[in-house]
Order: C-alpha cells, then structure tokens, then sequence
C-alpha cells in the first residue's frame, strides 16, 4: 500500500499535466455543490421546480456572468446568485491572472520536491546526477529497500524525478544545508552514496559524517584521492576507471588470479587464488579462445565441459554479440570468450587442457590510453604475462609509441598487425570509436575491447568492431551494488543481456526444490554450493536446504521473486 502512495506522490510533484487536472475536478466540485444547492432551492423560494440540466445551466451562466434566462425574485435568491456571480468573477477575472498566476505557473510546473512524503529507514541515499546515478538506481532495484537521489541543481534534479519516479525517491536542496540532510532522513539511511567530484564530495563526507552512521560510499574519477576521503570520513572510495581497466584486462587473459578490492563481495568468485589449490567453491571465470588452442574449431558439445570436467558455459561471447543460452552446436572461434561456471580447480584443469596455449603464440596487446582505465588494463595484463604496447600522446615509463592513437603509422609502430589485443581506454568516445574501426581495419583477427563513457556510444563500438565494450557507469553501479546488497544477495555479474548472475544464501529451513524455484520465479538455477557438496547444474529435483549458497541467474524481476521465496 505504501508503495502505491509513494508512486502518487511522485506523479503529482512531477507531472503539471496531473496537476492541471486537479486544478479541473476542484472547479467542477464548485459547480456540482452549486448546482445541488440550487436545485433544491429554486423551487422551494421561487415555487416552480427546475430539472437538473436547467440547474447547471444556471450554475455555469451565473458562474461566467453570461446571464441566466431562469426568472427569479426573492431576496434570498438574488444573495444566491450574487455569491455565485461575485465567485465566478473574483475566480476567472480576478484572482487568477492578477494573484494566483504566478504561484500557478510555479505549481504547474513540474519540479522535485524538497521533501519526501514520509520517513525513510534503512534506505540509501544517493548524491549527485549523471549516468552513474542511473546505473546506481538500476543496480538497488533488486532490493526492496527505498532508494532517495538528492542533487544541490534544480533542473538537474527535475530531469531526475522524471526518469526515477517509479524507481527513486528525488528531493533537491543545497548539499551545505542541514536541513536538506535532514530532510532525507540521513540519520536512518543505511548507505550514502557520493557520486560528485572530488572536492564536493569531500565537503559533503565532512558535513554529513556527524550526522548519520551510514557507510559512506565516495565513487571518485581519480583513485589517488583515496586517502584524502577516507581520512574525511569515507568508508569505501572507488574509482570505475581502475574497475573498468581490469575488466577489460579479464576479457584477454587466461588466468584470472586475485583482485585489488578484496573488500567488495562477490569478486573473489569471479578469480582463481593460485595459493589455494585445489579449490571446491564456485567460480564464474571468463576466458577468451586463443588461436591454435585445443578448444578453437569445436563445437560446445564437442569439448563437452561437463562430461569432462564437470563445468559448464552457461553464456558467451561471439563477434560482439553475447549469447545467454548457447547451443551445442556453437564453435568456437577465435571471436569467441567463455564464461565457465563450475569449481575453481575444475576450471583450472579445462583451462590447462583446452584453452592454454604458449605465451610466445598469444602475442602482444596494444592498449591505446594510458589514463586510469588504460593503466589499469596494464598492470592487469602485465602481472599475467603478456607483453604490452601503450599508445598515448603523454610519455610514461613504459613500452610505449607516443602519439595519437587515431594516428594509422602510430598504431603500425605499435605493430597492431601482430597484436592479438588492442584495448581502446581513451576518455574520449568519439575517438575510442575511431580507433576501433582503424585497429579492426588494419587486423581483421585482433580482439579488441572498447571502453564506453555514454550509453549511446556502445553499439556504435560494436559496429565499428568491438568484440567488448565496458560501460563506465555501469562497471560503476555494479560495483556498489556488490556492497550496498551484499546483506541480501552477492552480485557476481551483470550481463549484458539484462541478466545478473546473483549468490543467495537460505538462511531459514525450506523445502523448495531447485525446480520450484525456478517455477515460482523464473531464474535459471546455475550451481549449489555447502560446507558438505557442490553440485554444477542441479537437477529439478534436488532439494534445497539450509546453509545451501545459490547460484542463480535471472532479470531485475526475476531475482526479485526469487529472494522473496526466502
């Protein structure tokens, strides 16, 4: 019921349209409860009855001082009609355009409001506008648990209340007034999420730490702010730049071992820990199909994974084109990447014997930027063996051709004719793109993955030959989400296809089976995952008990029936 309030509430404070409309049924109510008085009053003072359609003639011509052809000659009914004349007038010739049109004009108007209709508890609370708010908004909506974006702009935060009304709730107010903290119920709110520049976020962090103790989330553009916020009073600082850069890294290299946020939930499941062999949890690993590697030229049902192995690939990706539910009859080629799902040293082994080949034949990447993002594919692909060429038109202490990357000689000094990766990491899209169709021009067999700073920008990537483009603010999003749900569920991955692939732990009795789940909400049950058993692809029958660690994956709705069932 609440939730039903909520969304009338939001549609009210942000569509004038809905407004014009009460403004409309209240001066139909004056007419109607005119109408009625008249209607029974006319006959008993003037002693001649009217029908209802006469009485609201009457009411309207009296009402807009047309004049009325009804007769009538008591006091008391002159009163009547001079009440409802001098109304009409005051309403339609006076008050309106002298008094009330500019407060009409700003009720009218669509705008956020400065307030939410009720308390907030355990909510999350998200600062700033821009791409990475959306994503952000996109991410919690697996929760049940309200989401509040607050933005110091007005214009800014009406665009906001426009596009989140049935998702989030939206208030503006300035970010150095108390008030507008309080008014987001900042003292309940589980999470503070600060989405704004560096020197904004740092003067909200010192504003607000007294104020709440939620865990402050600073997601910055430069990561070596890191320390500054944190000593402000920051609990995570996170940067998508640095999480975009090892993405992207992942897509080209064969042994995913270990990450640098430790602390996020969800990414342990997504490397191989070369120090804990053999190991029994679940892992979702992507690995990429090198040329003259065992797996190239066959199909899915004939490397059979999990006859052999005991693995699955539940997806993957062919061409820059992403496939959920691949078919047996899928080969593999040297476009394709798998996403294996099965124990970590089952992995490991299918790995070793099916897609391993030399370093020598992997060859060289080219990573074109060497920003944040770039740096950080680097020192991915580095520290697993593969030899890099950097293009930037600044000078770093790397193996590196200075120059622009759009720049065809350049990108032959860097031997993109050999490489068996380019990974394109610049800030500018338009040049990312550029870039793209040059590198796939000058070697149709490179694999190369893009990175996107807008939305529009990714299919225009895949058309100009990208096998994988990374959106920033989604890499983002997903990111705190991992933290801010990790209570309800761990994120491992979001798809691109809309799918997320989710950990749920039962921590109550159930007698659910795998295939009622599946029934009751739709998603495709992966893995299982206790103390005493791990099971790869379970059966409809096999039951589900307490402890048990569900893999699943499934849509926003989906996942939401899903955790509901527990």
């Amino acid at each position: 019921m609440r939730s039903r309030k909520n969304v009338v509430w939001r549609i009210i404070h942000t569509s004038a349209w809905m407004r014009i409309l009460i403004y409309f049924v209240l001066f139909a109510l004056l007419i109607l409860i005119y109408t009625i008085l008249f209607h029974g009053l006319y006959p008993q003072l003037e002693g001649t009855s009217v029908d209802w359609s006469q009485s609201v003639l009457f009411v309207i011509q009296t009402i807009t001082t047309t004049g009325s052809l009804l007769v009538y000659h008591s006091d008391a009914m002159i009163l009547f009609s001079s009440v409802m004349m001098l109304s009409g007038v005051i309403m339609i010739f006076m008050v309106i355009p002298l008094l009330l049109t500019p407060y009409l004009v700003a009720m009218l108007r669509s705008g956020p409001p400065r307030r939410t209709p009720h308390a907030l508890f355990h909510h999350t609370v998200i600062v700033g506008n821009g791409e990475l708010s959306r994503a952000l908004v996109e991410s919690l909506s697996l929760s049940d648990k309200d989401v509040l974006l607050v933005e110091e702009d007005e214009n800014a935060a009406r665009e906001l209340a426009r596009k989140h009304w049935r998702g989030a709730f939206v208030i503006w107010g300035d970010y150095d007034d108390p008030q507008t903290w309080e008014q987001a119920w900042i003292k309940n709110a589980d999470f503070v999420i600060l989405c704004e520049n560096e020197r904004t976020t740092a003067s909200i962090v010192l504003g607000i730490r007294g104020l709440t103790s939620a865990r402050i989330i600073s997601i910055v553009d430069k990561i070596s702010f890191d320390r500054y916020l944190r000593y402000a009073g920051a609990e995570y600082v996170l940067s998508p730049k640095q999480v975009t850069g090892r993405i992207l890294a992942r897509h080209a290299i064969l042994n995913p071992a270990g990450d640098t946020e430790p602390a996020i939930p969800g990414l342990d499941r997504l490397t191989i820990n070369k120090d804990e062999f053999p190991e029994k949890t679940l892992r979702l690993i992507h690995i990429p199909v090198m040329p003259k590697s065992k797996a190239t030229g066959k199909t899915l049902g004939e490397l059979d994974l999990y006859g052999q192995y005991g693995i699955i690939a539940p997806f993957i990706w062919k061409a820059g084109r992403f496939i959920s539910r691949p078919e047996p009859s899928e080969t593999l080629d040297i476009t394709t990447s798998l996403f294996l799902f099965g124990t970590a040293d089952a992995i490991r082994r299918a790995v070793h014997e099916e897609l391993e080949v030399d370093k020598e034949q992997i060859g060289h990447a080219v990573i074109a930027g060497f920003g944040d993002v770039g740096s950080a594919a680097y020192s991915e692909m580095v520290a697993s063996g593969i030899s890099c060429v950097v293009v930037d038109s600044k000078k770093y202490d790397v193996n590196e051709v200075t120059g622009n990357a759009e720049d065809e000689e350049i990108l032959r000094e860097a031997r993109i004719g050999e490489a068996r990766f380019c990974i394109v990491a610049l800030n500018d899209d338009d040049v990312n793109i550029f870039t793209t169709l040059m590198a796939r021009n000058l070697n149709p067999d490179i694999r190369i993955l893009a990175r996107a700073n807008e939305p529009s920008s990714v299919e225009k990537l895949y058309r100009a030959g990208a096998d994988y483009v990374a959106l920033l603010p989604r890499i983002g999003g997903q990111t705190v989400g991992r933290i801010v749900l990790a209570d309800t569920i761990t994120i491992l991955i979001d798809l691109p296809d809309g799918e997320v692939v989710v950990l749920k732990q039962i921590r109550h009795p159930t007698n659910r089976t795998v295939g009622s789940v599946a029934g009751a909400s739709g998603v495709r049950v992966l893995g299982i995952e206790t103390s005493d058993r791990v099971i790869v692809l379970p059966s409809e029958a096999e039951a589900l008990r307490e402890g048990d660690a569900v893999i699943v994956a499934g849509n926003t709705e989906q996942l939401k029936k899903f955790i509901r069932l527990f």
